[in-house]
């Protein structure tokens, strides 16, 4: 049993804005690196080269953590496989290959039920999120023991990949 997760598709005209917007926002990114460069030369708070690397790691920065926003939002999604042993997440990104993420055997299963409820009942458990933020599904912990120790998952599982994962746990019990 395959689900994809994947939030809604952006229209054409929202990806342009989208685009439009992320070069407004870098451009005004960097008129206002460029006048704190000038400011901390002018005040002769650091020297000329100094500000210059500054303005310039601090652009980068911004224009990566904003790409990473951008693919996290947009471009991310996931696959859930589950059989009759395990379920498998994996990340996929755009069109690619999926790339692994994470497999929780069902013989290890402690737990389901809603996050805050699993979170109460396993303080201390590693939390990993395999979830969207666009994506409509409701988010879902799952409870495991691995050999880090107990971790707690957090997936948007449609409503039959959920009936499997209760099925496999009362199946272990």
């Amino acid at each position: 049993m395959e689900q994809r997760l994947a939030g809604p598709k952006l229209k054409v005209w929202q990806g342009c804005l989208l685009v439009l917007l992320v070069a407004v926002f870098l451009f005004a990114a960097q008129f206002v690196l460029t006048f704190l460069q000038y400011a901390l030369t002018y005040f002769r708070i650091l020297d000329g080269q100094t500000a210059y690397t500054i303005a310039s790691v601090a652009y980068w920065l911004l224009g990566g953590l904003l790409g990473l926003k951008f693919l996290r939002d947009y471009v991310q999604n996931f696959l859930y496989t589950a059989n009759t042993k395990q379920l498998q997440v994996e990340r996929i990104y755009g069109p690619g290959r999926p790339r692994f993420m994470e497999d929780v055997y069902f013989s290890r299963l402690k737990a389901l039920g809603e996050v805050e409820e699993i979170k109460k009942r396993f303080p201390g458990a590693k939390v990993q999120r395999a979830t969207l933020r666009r994506a409509t599904l409701p988010v879902k912990a799952v409870a495991y023991d691995s050999t880090e120790g107990m971790k707690i998952l957090l997936i948007q599982p449609n409503e039959e990949l959920w009936a499997h994962l209760h099925a496999a746990l009362r199946e272990k019990k």
